[in-house]
């Protein structure tokens, strides 16, 4: 079974570490071929395998840094708080430098360029300077249906683009952007920021920006541990992470921190972290182990087959990958980066995957996906399949450490 950067999956050909041509060390096959489409093979294809060789280095998150200079500003990202608290910082930072302005909001997807060009065009009867917001503004720019080339949207806007009026300032807000001349453009006169932000790079920017969050906004102060679990239950979801914040000052009182065991007591644990307890107890190599926290998960968190399918197979390929990477050299630094390898599972991987060469976790892998298959296909009972399953993994990943 063959699983690439791309994304697609394919049974006729081993997986390979080599080179991107297909050369290289192959893993051998394990049983018949899989000739059916498998669901839960794809989300593991299309979202954690890679090639370790070509992935690109990404930069640690930057919030943007707006200027008085800035005549049009492009705020582009799927984290819809942080992009109502980046447009309410260019508002305020106009304010203390005009006073008073005024603020006119379009809707993307409904108006026309000429109403934004007339609003920001026009002058202010009382107010010094202008803020006009376009939202969705990815559906502003676009091309109708069937049109090929720039919309006439987009031409107008740059035409304002390389003269943009002084009094006014013009926020564009998207979920998507499409690249073109425009771009270029507005980088002259202004900023474009992206609101993109990964946990494997971007969570010390997320423990500064919940501790100044608790001070500024809820008046109070956060321990360093406190935000070390927080961010581990929740995530990088900023609007979820500032409402708890609030409830957790709440607890605190004014002026009070907000300890690791206040989290603990008002922060559940989520849905997927309670499903990747599964993942620890059948990294132990306990058979009796895994199985007890599998009717755990299973009787008493009611968690979802699919979820814990989901994390055994999340374990499976990190063992798998992290036995490859090892055998290519790659630092332990970027291993744990690139795999997730963080909490009290990172050395068990790290330990197991260095002793066993990655075609046996391959091989297991593999097996495993057709037992999924037969899950999702209703052959049997699912229940009783993936309690023989937990128990042979757990039993195997004995049998590979000793």
């Amino acid at each position: 079974m063959q699983m690439s950067t791309s994304g697609n999956a394919s049974v006729e050909r081993p997986i390979s570490w080599g080179s991107s041509s297909g050369r290289g060390k192959t893993l051998p096959r394990s049983g018949p071929s899989i000739t059916c489409s498998i669901s839960m093979a794809a989300i593991v294809a299309s979202r954690w395998w890679y090639d370790v060789r070509t992935m690109a280095a990404r930069s640690a998150y930057k919030p943007p840094k707006f200027d008085l200079a800035h005549r049009i500003v492009t705020l582009r990202g799927k984290d819809a708080f942080l992009m109502r608290e980046y447009g309410r910082r260019l508002s305020s930072m106009l304010e203390e430098a005009h006073g008073e302005i005024e603020w006119f909001t379009f809707d993307g997807a409904t108006t026309s360029a000429a109403d934004v060009l007339d609003e920001l065009r026009s002058f202010g009867l009382l107010q010094q300077h202008k803020l006009v917001i376009v939202e969705h503004a990815d559906a502003f720019l676009a091309s109708s249906a069937g049109s090929k080339g720039p919309s006439r949207t987009r031409k107008l806007m740059e035409e304002y683009a390389q003269n943009p009026v002084e009094d006014a300032t013009l926020l564009l807000k998207a979920e998507a952007w499409k690249a073109g001349k425009l771009d270029k453009l507005i980088a002259a006169t202004g900023l474009m920021h992206k609101v993109d932000l990964d946990e494997s790079t971007d969570l010390p920017f997320a423990v500064k920006w919940c501790t100044g969050r608790t001070a500024k906004a809820h008046d109070a102060v956060i321990d360093e541990a406190a935000v070390t679990l927080l961010l581990k239950r929740i995530g990088l979801d900023f609007g979820r992470l500032d409402s708890e914040l609030g409830k957790l000052a709440a607890l605190a009182g004014s002026g009070g921190t907000i300890t690791r065991q206040h989290v603990i007591e008002m922060t559940g644990i989520s849905r997927e972290e309670q499903a990747w307890a599964i993942q620890e107890a059948v990294l132990s190599g306990r058979a009796e182990t895994a199985l007890m926290t599998l009717r755990e998960l299973q009787d008493v968190s009611r968690q979802p087959t699919e979820l814990i399918l989901w994390s055994i197979i999340d374990l499976l390929r990190k063992l798998h990958a992290t036995s490859a990477m090892q055998a290519q050299g790659v630092p332990v630094s970027d291993i744990c980066r690139r795999q997730r390898l963080f909490g009290s599972s990172r050395n068990p991987v790290l330990r197991l995957a260095g002793r066993v060469e990655s075609a046996a976790f391959a091989s297991l892998l593999r097996s495993v996906l057709r037992e999924v298959h037969g899950i999702r296909s209703g052959y049997g009972q699912s229940a009783r399949t993936l309690e023989r399953m937990t128990i042979r993994i757990a039993d195997t990943l004995n049998t590979l450490a000793a």
